[in-house]
Order: C-alpha cells, then structure tokens, then sequence
C-alpha cells in the first residue's frame, strides 16, 4: 500500500506543479545516480550527495518561484550553464566530502588509538616499577583462582569446611 501511496502523491505533484519538477528532476540527477550507484545498505554516498545537491538546486527553486513560474521558467532555468553548473557542482562537493572524509577520519581514530596505547604503556611501567616485576609476568594471579585468601579452611559462605 505504500508504494501505491507514493506514487499517487507523486502523480499529484507532477500534475499540480510540473514546472518544479523538471527543475528539481534535471537538479537531483546526480543524487539520483548516487542512489543507483551505490551498493551499500544504509546508501551513505546518496545521502551525501544530496545533502549538498538539494542547496544547489534550491536557488533555481527560488528563482522559479519568484519570477515566471510556467514551463518557460524551468526550461529557461535547465538550459542556463550557470545554473546546471551550481546544481551540479554542488552534488560535486557532495562526492568529494564522501571521498575525502572517511580517511580523514580514520587518520584521526588511528592517532587517537596510538595515543591512548603510549598513554597506557607508561601507566603500565608506573604500577610495575610501584609493585614490582612480578606484577607483569605471567606468574600466578588472582584471576585464575590459584591466590585463594581462605587457603581451604573456609567454604565460600564464609563458614569453617568439615574436617575431612
């Protein structure tokens, strides 16, 4: 039924305001490509894209409404190169913020990691030189059940064991 829903309201849009849709169809090709073009699940390149797509088309927008908003108007508006090139060159930002960004960012996780490592290596040389080598080797721990503080004579309730 949603489908059907959308479709419909597209109709309705189509027939009610046809002018601001071939602007904003001519506009939204390259989000419409990202859609097509990107493969993975939650469609990350689309939403950038479009992110700095739709402000490029927004103007044109305006400018339609504003002035003759007939047919004549949005043709006008899809055949001037200035306009198909801020369009266009927006959605061209919007590529290049989903290029250039993750390794931006990876950079950034891979310093912070390396950072909190010599962080936590000189706060390891700080307990092993207050408590010892024997802190850092792999000799018993208390982890293994081998340190018992009770030595048998107690169960875990606290209570004496029964002597055997």
């Amino acid at each position: 039924m949603k489908p059907i829903m959308w479709a419909v309201l597209f109709i309705i849009v189509v027939i009610i305001f046809p002018e601001s849709v071939i602007v904003m169809v001519v506009g939204l090709l390259p989000s419409i490509v990202a859609l097509i073009v990107d493969q993975t699940l939650k469609k990350y390149a689309f939403f950038c894209v479009l992110g700095m797509n739709v402000p490029g088309v927004f103007p044109s927008l305006l400018d339609l409404w504003g002035g003759s908003n007939d047919l004549t108007g949005a043709i006008k508006i899809i055949t001037n190169v200035f306009d198909l090139t801020i369009m266009y060159a927006a959605a061209g930002f919007g590529w290049l913020l989903y290029v250039s960004i993750p390794p931006v960012i990876g950079a950034f996780i891979t310093v912070t990691a390396q950072q909190r490592v010599s962080t936590l290596r000189a706060r390891q040389r700080e307990i092993i030189n207050e408590w010892g080598k024997d802190i850092a080797t792999s000799g018993t721990s208390a982890t293994d059940g081998s340190d018992n503080k009770n030595d048998g004579d107690e169960n875990e309730t606290g209570e004496d064991a029964a002597p055997a």
